[in-house]
């Protein structure tokens, strides 16, 4: 009998060292749905994407990229969206720092359980503190990037999402070496219509947002439209994409 339990014990061990999740497990390209119910909107099944990237200067969480406006603000992306994981009460916490020269102004958090997890698949939901709203996400590691696969040989433009889209879309980008990086939208004609990045960049994984406007900001008509990615001089990939009105 106490052989038994014994083995039980070293079992239910070994499952849980094999199921345990670090900070960096959790780096990649996601993409799923999630639902929102609270007193001011509501929705379901919504698609998303999640971009996790390793943060060069701190080992206590990951930089993020989404295009879910309740755990990611574009229109703060000077602010440091950061997510971080606790794993003796199975949570995780995707916040936002609000950082100037003169220090830190303030951050933002918001605390989801891990409903599940198997390493490919995630399900979390956040519950305010007075109840009334109820996010949650359901994601899985993309075939574009995956936590195995940190640092391609060559660099890897994704599909942009959504797709067709109105009024904006994101372009995910995972790059193999630093170097000189640009990212430009051309109509159907070949014509040049907006340079989204044109710089140095470092390796690793990117989002760039693009909000259907031409190098002026002006609004562009709706049609086919392609995005090509280029390294130094050289072309690397291009992508179709549809701007719908």
């Amino acid at each position: 009998m106490l052989r038994t339990k014994y083995f039980i014990f070293n079992t239910f061990i070994l499952v849980f060292q094999l199921s345990a999740t670090n900070l960096g497990d959790f780096a990649g390209y996601w993409e799923g749905v999630e639902s929102l119910s609270s007193p001011s909107n509501n929705y379901q099944g919504r698609g998303l994407f999640i971009s996790m990237r390793h943060n060069i200067n701190s080992d206590e969480n990951l930089l993020y990229n989404s295009n879910s406006h309740f755990i990611y603000n574009g229109y703060l992306d000077w602010a440091s969206h950061y997510y971080t994981y606790n794993k003796s009460e199975n949570q995780v916490t995707f916040g936002r720092r609000f950082t100037t020269p003169l220090g830190i102004l303030g951050t933002n958090e918001l605390t989801y359980n891990i409903i599940d997890n198997d390493g490919i698949r995630l399900s979390l939901e956040h519950i305010s503190d007075d109840g009334l709203t109820t996010h949650s996400l359901n994601i899985s590691l993309s075939s574009f990037l995956s936590a195995v696969d940190i640092t391609p040989n060559e660099p890897v433009l994704g599909s942009n999402y959504p797709n067709p889209f109105n009024p904006s879309t994101a372009i995910p980008l995972q790059l193999s070496k630093d170097e000189h990086t640009r990212i430009s939208v051309y109509n159907s004609n070949g014509s040049l219509i907006k340079d989204i990045h044109n710089g140095y960049l470092q390796a690793g994984y990117h989002i760039f947002k693009w909000n259907g406007t031409d190098n002026y900001n002006l609004n562009i008509s709706a049609g086919i439209y392609f995005y090509n990615l280029y390294q130094g001089n050289k072309l690397i990939s291009t992508k179709k994409m549809i701007l719908l009105k």
